[in-house]
Formats: C-alpha cells, sequence, structure tokens
C-alpha cells in the first residue's frame, strides 16, 4: 500500500510503502493511532509530553505526530530501522504533543523524545528503566538517581501525579524481576485518573490485550485470528462489554469516529478552537486516497 502523510503546503508530505500489517488502538480515526504492534513484534505507544518541541528540519519530509506511529509500525521491523526513518523525516502541525517508547520483538526498546528542536533518544545504555509518563525522560531518571528520590517543589498536581505514577512503576518492574506479575494490575496501578482503556502487547505470541474504563472486562485479539489479505478493511470497538467482534471498516464508520472525537466538549477546551466540518472530512476521507503499489 502507498501512503501519504495528512500535510498541507509548503510543507511536502512524507510517503511510503506500507510493508507490514499491524493492529492500531485510535481515537483520532484510521492511520492515526495511538499505539500498536506490527507483525514483526515491533510496538509504538506514546504519552502526552507537553513540553515537546518538534525540529524544523527544513526540506525533509513531513508527517502528523500520531501518523508518525502509524510510518513506524509499516515499515520498521526493529529499534534501529525506527532511529533510521526518525532522523529523516520532521512532525509538523501537530494535534498534540508527545513522546514515544518503542519495543522490538528482541525486547530492546528506546524512547524518542522532542526536547527544544532537538530529537533525543534513549536505549541501550541510556534507557536504565523503560517507562515514560508525562515527563521528560531525563527529569523522571535525574530525580530517581537523586539522595532521598524526593520530588522538586512547587510542582502542580499534573506534574506530581506523574512523577508518583513513574515510581510505581519502576517499582513494579523491580518486583517482576523475580515474581511473576500480572501486567494489567500494574497498569491499574500506574494509570491516570483519566486513562481510558489499557493495553498489554505480548510480541512472543502476536496477541493485544485491553481493556477500557468503561468496560473493565479484559479482552485480546491474536493476529493468527485475521487474514489480513481477506480482512485488511476491518474495525473493532474496545469501548463494549461483549467479545471482540470484527466489523467491516468503511469511510463512514471513519467519519463517526472523527467526528466523535474533535467534537467532544473536554477535548474542545484542549485543542482550542473547533475544526470545521471541511476539515473533519478531510481528516475521515483521506485514507481513501491510498492506493496499492
Amino acid at each position: 500500500m502507498c501512503k501519504t502523510a495528512l500535510i498541507m503546503p509548503p510543507d511536502r508530505p512524507m510517503k511510503w510503502i506500507s510493508k507490514y500489517n499491524s493492529l492500531t488502538v485510535s481515537q483520532v480515526g484510521k492511520e492515526m493511532p495511538n499505539g500498536g504492534m506490527n507483525e514483526a513484534g515491533l510496538v509504538v505507544e506514546q504519552t502526552t509530553l507537553w513540553q515537546s518541541s518538534y525540529p524544523n528540519k527544513e526540506g525533509l519530509p513531513a508527517i502528523g505526530e500520531l501518523q508518525w506511529i502509524q510510518l513506524m509500525l509499516d515499515t520498521c521491523a526493529s529499534i534501529e530501522e525506527v532511529k533510521e526513518t526518525a532522523e529523516s523525516l520532521q512532525i509538523v502541525n501537530p494535534f498534540s504533543r508527545l513522546h514515544y517508547i518503542i519495543c522490538d520483538r528482541t525486547g530492546e526498546c528506546a524512547v524518542f523524545e522532542f526536547l527544544n528542536g532537538e530529537l533525543a533518544i534513549y536505549s541501550g545504555s541510556t534507557l536504565p528503566v523503560p517507562v515514560i509518563v508525562n515527563t521528560p525522560y531525563l527529569e523522571t531518571m535525574v530525580r530517581l538517581k537523586s539522595p532521598g528520590n524526593t520530588c522538586p517543589d512547587g510542582l502542580n498536581d499534573y506534574d506530581l501525579d506523574s512523577i508518583k505514577r513513574f515510581d510505581r512503576a519502576v517499582e513494579c518492574l523491580e518486583y517482576a524481576a523475580t515474581e511473576v506479575v500480572d501486567l494489567n494490575e500494574m497498569l491499574r496501578s500506574t494509570q491516570r485518573v483519566d486513562t481510558a482503556f489499557s493495553i498489554v502487547y505480548n510480541t512472543a505470541t502476536l496477541e493485544i490485550q485491553f481493556e477500557s474504563k468503561r468496560f473493565p472486562k479484559q479482552k485480546r485479539i491474536r493476529f493468527q485470528d485475521i487474514d489480513f489479505v481477506s480482512d485488511s478493511g476491518i474495525a473493532v470497538n474496545i469501548q463494549q462489554d461483549k467479545e471482540v467482534n470484527f466489523d467491516l471498516y468503511s469511510a463512514d464508520l471513519n467519519q463517526r469516529i472523527v467526528e466523535a472525537f474533535f467534537r467532544n466538549p473536554q477535548l474542545s477546551t484542549v485543542f482550542g478552537s473547533p475544526l470545521s466540518d471541511e476539515v473533519l472530512t478531510v481528516i475521515a476521507r483521506f485514507p481513501e486516497s491510498f492506493r496499492l503499489r
């Protein structure tokens, strides 16, 4: 499948050919995932990082912060491939500010952050704890290594909650090093009050387990249950209490998802002025422009 990033002039949109099938989770619509895993066992996830400031790499192709996730799932099987791809493009006109954590099937992980207009990548010895919250990674590690591991004075509730969740995640990982742990319970203990859903990616068996805040019954999807040739256009509603049911994807379905997200009153306060109906239609319909090779 030949794809093009949804980018407006004068920026030059990134173009690529999808190599790998993937399962993604999205609140925004098709090709705008919040995270996912591909058939090579590469997992890409993100959290909000309001301090993010994306590099201005004039002349390089451009992409949005969510489509960046889909690009990596479409084209990469390893951390090294993601690093190479990330250096070859720029993120422009983001709806939100994010940083990413990525793991491949070998168990290697990396964190990608955009701070002060520069891309920072943490992996190997610079990623002693593979956890991201809503705080720059280096800040969490500096505090973790400081005497007494105390929180700085003057933090607002949002930043304090982020640091506390990082500490709980570190404790869970230390415990998991010697004991069998329930990963879903670990996620519950580190989630925010407004966490919408929790996901566990199994790169060995290529399956995804998930639960949502509204419907906490755990469900799973396995790659082996999907015929990506015949079922390439399918969707699953994770905000329901039934077993996993595959529905046919359609542009009309995507339109409803896009409108539900961007018309949400709480989200409108975050994004500022509401997007026009015409812009929402462009977001919902642009996957229809992709073509087979």
